[in-house]
């Protein structure tokens, strides 16, 4: 059975912060979007892994997004308040910069094949490349809200 590890790197210089089990974006005033958070999914006791994506299952009051457009290959939409983006290195340009790529919904059927789901690429057999995420509150923002990501993955 797979073992997966999320791990957490600093956005400015991609060192590595640490293992994490949950996500924290802070305090987010109404109407600004969060800091970026960077971090990857590494897989144990596995050979191969491949087809990851990504997908918002539970928004925690907030709008993932009411009207996708420009979808992109990797599932990703030009709109949105829930930001996603991936590269194989890291880029310290995409982490200390506003996200352009976002979710296109919630992923209310929580399946892999979802079209709510983000494609990520891998950077080696067993790691997946650097996933960057952050959250705009939009004005009717909730005192406190919890949501939640799931992965989707296929291994051998």
């Amino acid at each position: 059975m797979p073992s997966i590890t999320v791990r957490e790197y600093n956005p400015e210089s991609g060192a590595l912060l640490g293992n994490i089990s949950v996500l924290n974006y802070g305090r987010i005033t109404a109407g600004t979007t969060s800091r970026v958070k960077v971090i990857d999914i590494a897989f144990s006791e596995v050979t191969v892994v491949g087809n990851i994506k990504l997908g918002v299952i539970t928004a925690g009051g907030l709008t993932v997004n009411s009207n996708p457009t420009d979808i992109a290959p990797d599932g990703s939409s030009g709109n949105g308040y829930f930001g996603v983006q991936s590269s194989v290195v890291f880029d310290n340009t995409i982490a200390s910069s506003p996200l352009n790529r976002y979710f296109p919904g919630v992923n209310a059927t929580i399946t892999a094949a979802d079209s709510n789901n983000v494609s990520i690429p891998n950077r080696s057999d067993t790691i997946s490349g650097y996933i960057y995420l952050s959250i705009e509150a939009n004005t009717a923002t909730l005192s406190a809200a919890n949501g939640a990501y799931k992965i989707f993955f296929d291994y051998s």
